[in-house]
């Protein structure tokens, strides 16, 4: 058995695909046993080793004791084959789009997976017996490769191991985009179907090497989120999905991000009487309030507002390129919000003390704004409800 004979090509690619669907599963432990895209591109794994398994299904590939094996015509070999393609193409699309957590609706979801195969079918119908069978399915393939393209661009800025689906897709786009152009130029004879039809050796190469860079970019990504959540979670506070205290010092002095910009207010929020409502309502009602402040915040706030939870019923918002009136306009449509019908029995009341600053070198400097935002929280406390700003005295 030679290399250069196409048989014996597949029966080397399909161990291998198999392998890489088992080094996925294997990132099942990783990343959870229910995770989305992790499921949809093992998905597409196997369809693609069922897409190579095809071919060998013809009478006259398999010989001897292994004859029983051609159950297939070439014209259903043919068919199933290319439809088979066109499903792993879009399962890994379905992938990636999900990886985004850009999670569409059910209805494009399903329209980006069976679309391009029932478009397919319905071109096919017309067309089989005809020269342009084959073109009308690369073309399809060209558009399927080009739509997983347009999914993968936006993850490149998250994931390293998305420019290595980029690379492999440019090649596919160039490899089928030219076999559909010489064959729309010079069209070959309707097919007969009379005889097994098997890959070409130049299909079989690039399908060995693209799969495989396909799957070990994809497995790369699955650890890179894995490693993302991993650090999102040691920032933020479990209970209310805010930051915790260090997610919000790091998001303030990361110089690669848009904060600070100046002029910069602090608001410094401790919830009134917090202590009795976990006396007579339960602690469970407590944690209840604290989800629906930090609920309330989140929608009020923009996105290039810091919102963390402090320490116990004690938040921090720091409001980037905002003065001290904008602050407590702020903190007035966040009171307006919490006194609507929350569902609880208790109402959530604040108080906060406001400070602004047009200078923050380090970490001492904010560390100092701080205790001045901690004196005017503590005058604001004894009165409760209302928001009190820092005063010169407080420095």
């Amino acid at each position: 058995m030679l290399l250069n004979d196409p048989v014996t090509l597949l029966l080397i690619i399909i161990p291998f695909g198999l392998m890489t669907t088992l080094m996925l599963c294997l990132s099942w432990f990783g990343v959870g046993g229910r995770h989305t895209p992790l499921l949809w591109w093992i998905a597409g794994d196997l369809l693609l080793a069922a897409y190579r398994i095809v071919s060998l299904l013809q009478p006259g590939i398999a010989t001897g004791d292994y004859a029983w094996l051609g159950v297939l015509s070439p014209i259903s070999a043919f068919l199933l084959n290319t439809t088979l393609l066109l499903l792993a193409i879009g399962a890994h699309s379905l992938a990636l789009y999900q990886l985004s957590e850009n999670i569409g609706s059910a209805r494009r979801q399903a329209c980006m997976l069976l679309g391009p195969p029932l478009i397919y079918g319905l071109g096919t119908c017309l067309l089989l017996h005809t020269s342009w069978i084959v073109p009308w399915f690369l073309s399809l393939v060209f558009i399927t490769i080009g739509i997983q393209m347009c999914v993968t661009l936006p993850l490149r800025k998250r994931y390293r191991g998305a420019w290595g689906l980029l690379a492999g897709y440019a090649a596919l786009l160039l490899f089928h985009g030219y076999n559909t152009v010489a064959l729309l130029l010079d069209p070959i004879p309707p097919l007969s179907f009379d005889e097994p039809d098997m890959f070409s050796l130049t299909a079989l190469a690039m399908d060995f090497m693209v799969s495989f860079l396909f799957t070990l970019c994809f497995a790369l990504m699955l650890q890179e989120q894995l490693r993302q959540h991993i650090v999102q979670m040691s920032i933020t506070d479990i209970l209310t999905g805010a930051l915790n205290r260090r997610g919000a010092v790091s998001t303030i002095f990361d110089s690669n991000g848009s904060i600070p910009r100046y002029p910069l207010a602090i608001a410094m929020i401790d919830l009134d009487n917090f202590k009795k409502i976990n006396d007579q309502h339960g602690h469970a009602a407590g944690d209840a309030g604290l989800r629906l402040f930090a609920e309330t915040v989140s929608q009020l706030k923009r996105k290039t507002d810091v919102f963390a939870r402090w320490g116990g019923e004690e938040f921090l918002l720091a409001f980037p390129g905002t003065g001290i009136e904008e602050a407590q306009h702020f903190l007035a449509r966040l009171r307006d919000a919490l006194q609507a019908d929350t569902g609880l029995s208790f109402p959530v009341r604040f108080s906060a003390g406001v400070a602004q600053t047009h200078t923050l070198d380090s970490q001492h400097d904010f560390e100092q704004l701080l205790r001045s935002v901690d004196k005017a929280l503590y005058r604001a406390k004894i009165h409760r409800d209302r928001v009190e700003v820092v005063e010169t005295a407080d420095f």
